[in-house]
């Protein structure tokens, strides 16, 4: 009893630890793909004002539109980046030296282009949406073109700002914990157990505290606020169960408790 109670006690200090080390790794990942967000929005803004100054919503639309392939590009480099971060920092916790990475490689393909596709397409809307605002109210109050340029120039930098912290804090963590779920899968190790592991403060949701501690099978979802899910950050989760979140899955052997 006395070691079992000793045994629970270090786990609970391992979990905390392991918490830690992930948020560390993935700060890094998140500055740089913030970074390279920002840059695109501020680009973009630019590019809008100048198009806009030829007194054509179609350049306006055409821009976007062929922006899209700068944006599906970044979103490719970094899920790669942080996914094979994750990946070795897994394998190397775990000493497993197991050769899967043509099978990380094809996994880590379908994630990229199921993602990608639904982020681009979503951020295209919200941008076509917010322009078309832009030039509406623009018109209703009667600017000039090149006022109604600076007005979508200014509005896609200040938004781009706010999306891009968004988006690179949620993408990271979605896709350090899928990249975790592989390399746990290709121990292969029967009996496998995940946890998921929240963070006690104030800006965790409540469902994600309350799952904290929730014990299933390798194969298994979690469920979390009613949904099921892989790990956390899981796509296939509701936004609001997703965006921001900080938790993690701290994986377990049969040997280990």
């Amino acid at each position: 009893m006395i070691y079992r109670e000793r045994q629970l006690r270090i786990f609970k200090n391992v979990k905390r630890r392991e918490w830690l080390r992930q948020n560390r790794l993935r700060e890094p990942f998140i500055r740089q793909w913030r970074q390279r967000l920002k840059g695109y929005f501020i680009n973009l803004g630019n590019s809008l004002k100048e198009d806009y100054a030829y007194g054509s919503n179609v350049l306006v639309d055409l821009r976007i539109n062929e922006s899209a392939k700068v944006l599906r590009n970044i979103m490719r480099v970094q899920y790669i980046l942080v996914a094979n971060a994750f990946k070795n920092y897994f394998l190397d916790r775990t000493q497993n030296v197991k050769d899967f990475d043509t099978e990380f490689e094809t996994r880590l393909d379908t994630y990229i282009e199921n993602n990608v596709g639904t982020l681009v397409t979503n951020i295209n809307e919200n941008t076509r949406n917010k322009i078309q605002s832009v030039i509406g109210d623009s018109f209703d109050s009667g600017q000039s073109i090149p006022e109604t340029g600076n007005a979508l120039r200014n509005t896609l930098i200040g938004m781009g700002v706010y999306r891009a912290n968004l988006i690179a804090r949620t993408e990271v963590h979605r896709t350090a914990s899928f990249a975790n779920e592989i390399a746990a899968e290709s121990m292969g190790i029967a009996g496998t157990k995940k946890e998921w592991v929240a963070v006690r403060d104030a800006r965790t949701r409540v469902a994600h505290l309350v799952a904290s501690g929730q014990k299933v099978g390798l194969e298994e979802p979690f469920i979390v606020g009613g949904e099921r899910l892989k790990y956390p950050g899981d796509p296939a989760g509701s936004p609001g169960n997703t965006i921001n979140c900080r938790c993690v899955s701290i994986y377990t052997t049969p040997d280990f408790l």
